[in-house]
């Protein structure tokens, strides 16, 4: 007999599925424009998706007809279960906020729940030419169980006369209507669903009535409205700007080269400076050829025999010959190699990239500072002004937009970064290329990098339009 019960329990819609069997929602206009809100869900939990309580989504984030962002208030005022308080936290979502019902601590019993939820929301009443209207979702769509029946009672402000109203059920957009109206006299508008909702489907209504009941808001509280509805946008951009303008006076104040003044042709090099010394003051630093001309200049100078053997270069330290005094920078190369003879291959890595170091650091405490400077200090505090401005931007947009932004502009960053830097390098390449073919090859990577520069506007704003 038990058995049989429990077949009997299995197969019934009502209580072997998790689902919500009513949802009543209360909605009183008021006078200001902001919208007090009772929601009484009855759900039917079995355990498995509602175990500790429930959610509730609500989308705050929307675009109206002129494509602006409108950022609905949502005030949260208290949440019982049958009868009884219940603890919640708000959470953000991509477009809007969730209220998580529930303790973690407590499993619910696998039996109904009524859940009465309360909150005050504002910038939800359409002011028309003719007459104001709410338009309304009662349900959400974002549930994942069935409603069995939703219903709505809108009570307008006190001598509000209904002029027009539609009812609409089904997912986004739908103009499907399975629901009929109980009242539409006076100030009241009562509607219920007449089928059953399947998950992600909702009851929406739209009730309009004559102006001057409901105060508009002003021109003053638009423009606030709209400042604060862009204010990561604002951050971000005044955040780029104020970047731009920092670096723009860093260059002006430390970063501008002195005047050229009269250019003297030269026949030998500065005293004092070996070739490794010279490129590293016109390159603002080392490279691989400015170690190989120090190896040369060390050969030059009696230190060093290299030995070229089909490509295969061998150096040899050689004690005791040239008389040519060293720099600085040659002294601690020569020192840092071995003695005896040191093959130019992979294998011997190690002691080359011990005197290539060495070379480095002789150069750098040498000129570094003196020769030019590289201003990293001005070059950390515009930094620190971009990071800032960035992550206050990415903080103040709505939602999950701010992991987004932040995405989005670190993205920019690297790729813009490495576009530009390319970019930069074929365009110097493109004039200062003797040949055809280096003019040609320049071209070429500047053409490539079309697509790329692209993707670099189009990519983050499509990661926008997905939120």
């Amino acid at each position: 007999l038990a058995f049989l019960i429990l077949c009997l329990a299995l197969a019934s819609p009502a209580l072997a599925e998790e689902r919500i069997r009513s949802f009543l929602s209360d909605v009183t206009v008021n006078a200001d424009a902001s919208i007090d809100v009772t929601e009484t869900i009855t759900v039917n939990s079995e355990g498995r998706q509602i175990n500790h309580g429930i959610y509730r989504d609500f989308p705050t984030t929307y675009t109206d007809k002129n494509g602006q962002r409108v950022i609905v208030g949502l005030d949260v005022i208290g949440v019982t279960r049958n009868g009884r308080e219940e603890p919640y936290v708000l959470e953000s979502l991509s477009n809007g906020v969730r209220i998580k019902i529930g303790d973690k601590d407590v499993w619910l019993e696998d039996a109904p729940h009524r859940y009465e939820i309360r909150y005050r929301t504002t910038r939800q009443i359409g002011f028309f030419e003719k007459y104001d209207e709410l338009y309304w979702n009662v349900t959400g769509n974002g549930w994942d169980f069935p409603i069995d029946s939703a219903q709505v009672m809108i009570t307008l402000p006190q001598g509000a006369s209904i002029i027009q109203h539609d009812e609409f059920t089904g997912g986004y957009r739908s103009t499907e209507n399975n629901s009929r109206v109980l009242s539409a006299n006076g100030n009241v508008f009562a509607a219920a669903t007449t089928a059953t909702l399947p998950p992600k489907e909702g009851f929406t209504v739209a009730v309009a009535w004559q102006k001057g009941l409901v105060t508009p808001p002003s021109d003053t509280q638009k423009w606030a409205w709209w400042a604060s509805d862009n204010a990561g946008f604002f951050t971000l951009g005044l955040g780029l700007l104020a970047s731009a303008l920092y670096f723009l006076f860093a260059w002006n104040a430390v970063g501008r080269d002195p005047p050229k003044g009269t250019i003297i042709p030269l026949f030998a090099p500065p005293k004092g400076l070996g070739p490794a010394a010279l490129r590293f003051v016109s390159r603002y630093g080392a490279d691989d050829k400015g170690f190989a001309a120090a190896i040369v200049g060390l050969a030059v100078k009696g230190r060093l025999k290299i030995a070229d053997d089909d490509r295969s270069f061998t150096i040899t330290k050689l004690a005791g010959t040239g008389k040519e005094p060293l720099t600085a920078a040659e002294n601690a190369l020569y020192t840092a190699l071995p003695s005896g003879s040191l093959p130019l291959r992979q294998t011997n890595h190690a002691s080359v990239s011990a005197a290539r170091n060495a070379l480095d650091r002789a150069l750098k405490n040498e000129f570094e500072g003196t020769a030019f400077l590289k201003n990293l200090g001005w070059f950390a505090v515009g930094l620190a002004i971009s990071v800032i401005c960035l992550i206050l931007g990415a903080a103040l947009l709505p939602g999950g937009e701010g992991a987004q932004g932040l995405f989005a502009f670190g993205w920019m960053g690297i790729w813009w970064g490495v576009v530009l830097s390319i970019g930069w390098a074929s365009f110097k390449g493109l004039f200062a290329a003797r040949g055809l073919w280096s003019k040609i090859t320049s071209l070429g990577a500047l053409l490539f990098l079309i697509p790329f520069a692209g993707a670099g506007v189009i990519a983050p704003a499509m990661i926008f339009s997905q939120g």
